[in-house]
Parts: C-alpha cells; structure tokens; sequence
C-alpha cells in the first residue's frame, strides 16, 4: 500500500477526541486526569504522524497510542506507590450522602480495584468488550491480537474478575453471563 498522505492533526481530534477519552477514563480507571491522557496521546500522534501509512484505521492507530500511554503511566503509578509506600487515597470530597449512594460508590471502587487487579492484556480485552461494546472483530482490529486469543482473553479476564469481585463481597454485581455473547466473542 503507498504511503498515505500526512494525517490532519484538527481533523484527527475532531473526529476522535471523544472516544480517545472514553477509552483512556476506562482503561486508566478513576483518579486519572483524562484530559491530559487525550492532551499526551495526541501530541504523540504530532510527533509520528509521518509514520501513519494508512494499514490500518486512524482509529486502530490511536488506540494503539493510548494503550500505550495508559500503559505507562499505570506502571509508573504502581511504582511510584511501591517507592513512596502510598496509601489509597479517596478521590471523592468526604460528604454524608444517602445509604444508596453509599453503596453505589462502594459498589463502583469495588469494579476498579477487581479490575486493576487484572493482568494488562486481560483488563484491555474486558473494558473494550463488556464496557466499550466493541465486537469481537473490532477488538481483532484495534489490538492486532486474532479472534481466538480475544475469546481466550476475555474468557480469563471476567473468570479473574468476577473472582476478585466475589472476594471483595460484590458477588450480586455478576451480571447474565449471556449478556457479553455478542458478535464474534463467546464465552
């Protein structure tokens, strides 16, 4: 394929700003300033877009640059908090609130921490098919790996996660396990 012509940065972050920022809010999960993941992933996209020969989508290009960014920056959280002996902090202001917004937030850390407890490979393939709603194919293309190693995946992924949950006391959050058949991808 000849080379493609150089790739509009505007039109580029028009185009896929929004979902560059729902893929890294997912895949970074809460705490994480999402403006300057999308800020990074794009000047990224600056910097080698000479290097974009059109083989693939300008969506499968950029998701490949976040996967990368988060990536890296979840590594140098998990070692900045080994070095510094951190604890988890609340990022919610301490506020009283009703019993059901209690337990919703209890609810949503009990996601985040179940799935940051999953391996990389797992906690990308989970967040693009059950959170994302991508298919099974569109996994296959934003991620390079084939269909067979995506069901694997995945299967691993939710076995791992809804362990972690159930281990957390979220045993009732386990959705209909028939609910994630979707195009391409079973369980």
């Amino acid at each position: 394929m000849a080379p493609m012509p150089e790739v509009c940065l505007d039109d580029l972050f028009r185009l896929h700003a929004d979902q560059v920022a729902r893929w890294a809010s997912r895949l970074c999960g809460p705490g994480v300033e999402v403006d300057d993941v999308v800020q990074e992933v794009f000047m990224i996209a600056h910097r080698k877009r000479k290097e974009f020969r059109g083989d693939s989508r300008p969506s499968t290009w950029l998701y490949g640059i976040t996967q990368n960014v988060v990536r890296h920056r979840r590594r140098n959280e998990r070692v900045r908090r080994f070095f510094l002996g951190e604890v988890e902090r609340d990022t919610q202001p301490a506020r009283p609130t009703p019993v059901e917004e209690f337990e919703r937030r209890e609810a949503s850390r009990a996601v985040y921490r179940a799935l940051d407890a999953l391996p990389e490979k797992y906690r990308e393939v989970f967040v693009l098919f059950e959170i994302e709603g991508l298919s099974g194919a569109e996994i296959c293309e934003l991620t390079g790996r084939n269909a067979s190693t995506i069901r694997v995946h995945l299967m691993r992924a939710r076995e791992q996660f809804f362990k972690r949950l159930g281990a957390l006391g979220y045993d009732n959050l386990r959705g209909d396990p028939g609910v994630a058949n979707r195009e391409g991808v079973s369980s």
